[in-house]
């Protein structure tokens, strides 16, 4: 059946509606949390090493060097995009990208935050040898997914993440005394320039279905963003609103559907992220694998979630008992679950 026939595309339409009557749920294979080279052309690096656009294997980044998956994985949707962490907007704004066999991390610029405030260009940033890339990347995924995938979107940090790369994260906390009315300025130009980076990618990536795929596998049939702010753990829910709620909103608002990517292990600022009226949702990363499992906590954080009518995404390790009880503690409507198995199981 093609996939613009398929019920499964109505259902995940009536997810964003809270409509659906049952949960969109799918398993898939435990990730492999070890080392693993990163995709550079000619060469293989374990420690940090500084790396340029040009060193980046286009093909490897994004997977499309093995056999691509169906479209359909149980309940959800699977789609083409970087299989490697990346820092995106960080290496638009500045920061040097420093690639290992465990990840891709940004470096700090060393810059002055008023005069970064001053003079930080946005149309710098756009002319980026970094984002010359990235629209090479989604040519290419665009070009192997042959309208039979969804391409999805760039993986973009947010605001507070850029702006944690952009000073050092020591260099942030202390700046949100030192210098408010400029953290507020370059948090503002941040945004407009995520907001152009993404517009740039919906762009490029086109429409699959008549809609479009996010990173956590579901479907929306109008521009939808994936978006996260790790870096916020760093603050207060006090001091959170009052730098930095602004910005995200400011982005969010901006596209007609989203989701905020969030760790189990830090989710206090949720709350305040699903009084956004603009908000679509918000996924929640277990992180079982890292040894801290308050499933308690978790699941009352769910039910915020779900009294702000907000869609839900859950993203982890489950056992087969857990799953169960998350699927009867839950409200179906609006709930999507991405899981694997347990080891103990």
């Amino acid at each position: 059946m093609k996939p613009e026939t398929h019920p499964l595309q109505n259902r995940h339409s009536a997810f964003w509606r809270r409509a659906n009557t049952t949960a969109l749920v799918a398993k898939m294979p435990q990730p492999y949390w070890g080392g693993k080279p990163y995709p550079l052309r000619g060469r293989e690096v374990s420690e940090p090493t500084a790396i340029t656009p040009d060193d980046v294997d286009i093909d490897r980044l994004l997977g499309v060097d093995r056999p691509l998956p169906h479209w359909a994985q149980d309940d959800l949707i699977e789609s083409v995009g970087n299989i490697f962490p990346t820092a995106w907007m960080e290496a638009v704004i500045g920061c040097s990208i420093h690639a290992s066999a465990f990840g891709c991390v940004a470096k700090s610029p060393n810059v002055d935050l008023r005069e970064a405030a001053k003079n930080f260009s946005m149309d710098a940033a756009l002319n980026s040898e970094w984002l010359a890339l990235m629209v090479r990347l989604l040519d290419r995924a665009r070009e192997c997914a042959h309208n039979q995938l969804a391409v999805r979107q760039w993986h973009m940090r947010g605001i507070v993440d850029m702006l944690a790369a952009y000073f050092g994260e020591a260099a942030l906390c202390t700046a949100a005394y030192d210098s408010p009315d400029a953290l507020h300025t370059l948090a503002d130009k941040f945004a407009e320039t995520w907001i152009a980076v993404a517009r740039r990618g919906l762009e490029l990536r086109q429409r699959w279905n008549a809609g479009y795929v996010s990173a956590w596998r579901v479907y929306a049939p109008e521009p939808l963003i994936d978006y996260q702010i790790d870096a916020s753990s760093l603050f207060s829910t006090k001091m959170y609103v009052k730098y930095f709620l602004d910005a995200d909103r400011k982005v969010l608002q901006a596209f007609p559907y989203s989701i905020v990517h969030t760790h189990a292990t830090g989710l206090r600022h949720v709350a305040s992220l699903t009084a956004i009226p603009e908000l679509g949702g918000i996924e929640i990363h277990l992180d079982r694998e890292t040894g801290v499992w308050d499933k308690e906590s978790i699941l009352a954080t769910c039910h915020t979630i779900q009294a702000r009518n907000k869609t839900l995404v859950l993203w982890g390790e489950l056992s087969a008992d857990d799953l169960r009880e998350f699927q009867t503690a839950l409200d179906p409507r609006g709930l999507a679950i991405n899981y694997w198995d347990h080891p103990e199981t």
